[in-house]
């Protein structure tokens, strides 16, 4: 059986600006149905997560990549007992699932559709308590349901997701700011996300970026696994090379970092992803070969304070067979 999409490591995370309390935000998620007796064999051959075995009530990050290795699509695998919840990032995401991995079952007996569910986030250094006041916590890595067509995601450090229609989730945000929740808004969601170390799908989350570079190799994939669109490049990058950028969370004195700010050039260059407010702290690209504690930019302002992803081992590694970066012979 797979285990849940891993926590990540706390090193990620740091104080930041914006996400103390608990802060409720609507998301453009969107929710694909898959039903039908292959519903896990299809998945399993098609995207870069093991879901051969998996167990209700579990989530699992998963990828759609295109023969490079580049991210075509990005979802969570909510595994309910009769069907396959897809947990899209947005409706164009939901619409290629649909259309490419619904389009291409040939004779297995798999279905994709759309549904109307739409999501709520709830994040912050409170997230958990608001969450056990409303009847709405969960663990990490796992999906239950709550009411009528209403699902509870749970996520690292007690956040969760909502996810079901329109109308019922309009009875939950009620219920959040009744035990304590703020209104928040996308701003909210982007410092939690800098803070926390999580890519996000059009920011981060872009061709040509390899999963590697992208710190998703822990959560989204699984290297044991068997062939799969891309999963030549994702290996050949893990065995045999090394990222040329990576992404990470960077530091800097205030009012210095915001989206689109680069420092450096060719493969030294640093060039940030999603930047807090006040410019202190923020997610970008930087050169693969480097450190959390190196410094970068002309009067070496700019601190690596974590690699996202880069702590711990992807699943289905085999610690016995040496990469040839990890030669020193090579």
């Amino acid at each position: 059986m797979s285990d849940p999409v891993p926590v990540r490591p706390d090193h990620v995370r740091a104080p930041a600006a914006g996400v103390d309390g608990a802060v409720m935000v609507r998301t453009p998620v969107r929710r694909v149905d898959v039903t039908g007796a292959d519903r896990l064999r299809y998945l399993d051959d098609v995207t870069t997560q093991s879901l051969a075995d998996v167990s209700a009530g579990s989530v699992h990050g998963s990828l759609y990549l295109d023969q490079h290795g580049a991210p075509l699509a990005m979802f969570d695998v909510a595994v309910l007992a009769d069907r396959l919840a897809l947990l899209t990032p947005d409706g164009t995401v939901a619409d290629t699932v649909v259309e490419v991995l619904g389009g291409r079952t040939f004779l297995l007996d798999v279905r994709f559709s759309l549904t109307d569910d739409v999501g709520v986030a709830l994040r912050g250094s409170e997230a958990a308590k608001v969450a056990e006041a409303a009847n709405l916590a969960t663990r990490p890595g796992t999906v239950r349901p709550a009411g009528d067509r209403l699902f509870v995601i749970g996520r690292d450090g007690g956040s969760i997701d909502i996810v079901g229609p329109a109308h019922a989730l309009d009875e939950v945000v009620a219920v959040l700011l009744d035990v304590g929740a703020r209104q928040g808004s996308a701003t909210d969601l982007d410092a939690w996300r800098i803070n926390d170390g999580i890519p996000a799908w059009g920011v981060e989350v872009t061709a040509p970026h390899l999963p590697e570079e992208l710190g998703l190799l822990t959560s989204h994939v699984h290297l044991a696994k068997g062939c799969y669109p891309g999963q030549e490049a994702v290996a050949r990058m893990w065995m045999l090379g090394r990222p040329r950028r990576r992404l990470a969370a960077i530091t800097a004195p205030a009012g210095t970092l915001a989206q689109g700010w680069q420092a450096g050039s060719g493969r030294r260059r640093v060039t940030v992803t999603t930047a807090l407010a006040d410019g202190s702290r923020a997610l970008a690209f930087v050169p693969g070969d480097a450190e959390v504690g190196q410094r970068f930019g002309d009067d070496g302002n700019i601190e690596v304070a974590a690699l996202v992803g880069g702590e711990d081992w992807p699943p289905g590694h085999d610690p016995s067979v040496a990469r040839r970066r990890d030669r020193r012979d090579r």
